[in-house]
C-alpha cells in the first residue's frame, strides 16, 4: 500500500518586523508553507532603514550586542555576519553640562570621568555583582525567564540598592536612551536584565550595511506581501481565515507578530491573562536622522565617543545622540549623520507634531553639544514611533511565562512580538522563534 503523500502545513504570519520574519524563516526552513502579510509598504518594522542622498538612516533599532544569539545566526544564514562591526568602547553621559567619557570595559571611568563619586561606584559594583551572580544562568533574550525578579517596581528598589546618584546619572539615562522609559512604573526585572549585559562583558556592535539589511535579506527569502493589512482572524472548521485588505487567506495556523494594540484588534482577549498581555502599553519616541554634508563644525562631543546619553536632570527632550560614522563609516557617505532620539515624554507629546514644531524644540538642545547644528545641517529625516518599546510593569514577565504554559497544540492562533520578550531586536526575534517552534511541535512537522 502506498503512503499518503505528505502535504506541508500552512501558516500565515501577520507582521513583517523582526519577530514575524524570524518566525516565518524558521517555519520555512522546516518545510512549512508560509505567507507573511505586512500592513506597511516595507518589511522590517522598527528594524529597518531609510536611504536618503546616500545616507543610511537606522529608523528604529540602532545597535546589536555580542550577547545576542539568534540575530547572529540569522546574519550567518543570509551572508551578512561579516558586516558586524564592534563599536568604540567609549560612550558619553552628560553631567553638569559636560559629556563624561565612559569605557564599556573600564568601570573605573564612571568615577574618574566625574560622572559618579567613588563611593557610589563601589556601591554599584558590589550590588550589581551580587545581582549578576544570581542571574548568570538566565537567558538575555527571554524575558519570561526573569519571572523571579518580576515582583517589585524598579524605581524604589534601585534607589535603595544603588543610591540616588547611580539611578539618576547611569540607570535612568540608559532606560531612556535605549527604551524611552523611566524606572518609575517598570519592574525591577528590566534593570536586572540590563545589568547582566555588562556583567557578561557584552560589547555593542552594529551592522555595516544598516539594521534594515537583515530584515530585508530575510524578507527576500520569504513570501512577503506588503501593503496588506490584516483586518480580522477567525476560524472555519479546521482552518484559520484571515481577512485582509486584498481578500481572504486560509491557513492551518496563524502567528500574530505585531505590537500589542494591533494584536488586540485582531485577537480580542478571551481570558484575563490575554487581556494583561494585549493591554501592554508602549513608550513613544521620535528618531531624527540629521545629515551634515560638510561635517559638524564645532562640537563638544569627544572624538572617540559613538553615542551620548542625557540624564533627565540634564535634558529637555533629547535622551540620546548617536554619531553614525563612529557606528559604521559606510552609513555616512560624507560629513556626518546624527541619530537624535527623544525621551518617552517628549516622544509622546511630539509624535504627531509638525517637523517644524519638533525641530523648534530639538535644535536648541542639540546645539548645547553641536553649537552650529542649524547652520551646518543638510536635511532632517523624522521617524515617528508611537509604539517604540513595550513597557515592563510588574507582572509582565510572569504573564509571558503563564501565556506560553497555557498554549495548547489545538489552538489556531499563536502570539509573537516585542511585548512577549525583552525590548530588543533579539527579544523580538526570540518571540518569533518560540512561536515557530511551538507550531512545529503542534503540527508534528516532519524533518525535510
Amino acid at each position: 500500500m502506498s503512503e499518503t503523500p505528505y502535504v506541508s502545513p500552512s501558516v500565515v504570519v501577520i507582521g513583517a518586523g523582526i519577530a514575524g520574519l524570524t518566525a516565518a524563516y524558521r517555519l520555512s526552513c522546516a518545510g512549512v508553507a508560509v505567507t507573511v502579510i505586512e500592513a506597511s509598504y516595507h518589511a522590517g518594522g522598527r528594524m529597518s532603514m531609510a536611504v536618503r542622498e546616500g545616507y543610511r538612516i537606522d529608523r528604529g533599532a540602532q545597535f546589536l550586542s555580542t550577547g545576542y544569539e539568534i540575530i547572529p545566526e540569522l546574519l550567518r544564514d543570509v551572508d551578512l555576519f561579516d558586516s558586524l562591526k564592534t563599536c568604540s568602547p567609549w560612550s558619553g553621559i552628560v553631567r553638569n553640562g559636560k559629556i563624561r567619557r565612559v569605557h564599556s570595559r573600564g568601570p573605573a571611568t564612571l568615577a574618574s570621568s566625574g560622572l559618579l563619586k567613588w563611593c557610589d561606584l563601589l556601591r554599584l559594583g558590589w550590588h550589581s555583582g551580587l545581582d549578576a551572580r544570581r542571574s548568570k544562568a538566565l537567558p538575555l533574550n527571554d524575558y519570561s525567564a526573569w519571572h523571579e525578579w518580576d515582583d517589585v517596581e524598579a524605581a524604589g528598589w534601585l534607589k535603595k540598592r544603588y543610591g540616588h546618584e547611580v539611578v539618576e546619572y547611569l540607570l535612568e539615562p540608559m532606560l531612556q536612551g535605549f527604551y524611552f522609559q523611566a524606572p518609575e512604573g517598570n519592574s525591577r526585572a528590566l534593570p536586572a536584565w540590563m545589568n547582566s549585559f555588562g556583567a557578561r562583558h557584552c560589547q555593542t556592535i552594529a551592522l555595516d550595511q544598516g539594521m534594515g539589511s537583515l530584515t530585508g535579506a530575510l524578507a527576500a527569502k520569504l513570501d512577503v506581501r506588503l501593503n496588506t493589512p490584516a483586518l480580522s482572524v477567525h476560524h472555519k472548521a479546521d482552518r484559520a481565515i484571515i481577512e485582509t485588505s486584498r481578500g481572504l487567506l486560509e491557513a492551518d495556523r496563524v502567528i500574530i507578530a505585531t505590537t500589542a494594540p494591533v494584536a488586540r484588534q485582531l485577537c480580542p482577549p478571551e481570558t484575563p491573562l490575554l487581556q494583561t498581555l494585549l493591554d501592554t502599553r508602549y513608550s513613544s519616541t521620535i528618531n531624527l536622522g540629521i545629515a551634515f554634508r560638510d561635517g559638524l563644525g564645532e562640537t563638544r562631543i569627544p572624538d572617540d565617543v559613538y553615542g551620548v546619553l542625557i540624564p533627565r536632570n540634564e535634558r529637555k527632550q533629547i535622551a540620546a545622540i548617536g554619531i553614525e560614522s563612529r557606528k559604521s563609516r559606510s552609513l555616512v557617505p560624507q560629513g556626518e549623520l546624527l541619530n537624535v532620539m527623544l525621551d518617552g515624554e517628549a516622544g509622546k507629546r511630539l509624535v504627531n507634531a509638525s517637523e517644524d514644531a519638533v525641530l523648534s524644540e530639538v535644535l536648541p538642545e542639540l546645539e548645547r553639544y553641536v553649537p552650529a547644528a542649524h547652520q551646518y545641517m543638510s536635511f532632517v529625516h523624522l521617524n515617528r514611533w508611537p509604539q517604540a518599546e513595550p513597557l515592563s510593569p510588574v507582572g509582565r514577565s510572569r504573564a509571558i511565562a503563564a501565556y506560553r504554559a497555557s498554549c495548547t497544540s489545538m489552538q489556531r492562533v499563536v502570539l509573537a512580538g516585542d511585548y512577549l520578550s525583552v525590548p530588543t531586536t533579539e527579544g523580538a526575534a526570540h518571540s518569533g522563534i518560540w512561536a515557530a517552534d511551538f507550531l512545529l511541535d503542534a503540527l508534528n512537522v516532519r524533518s525535510r
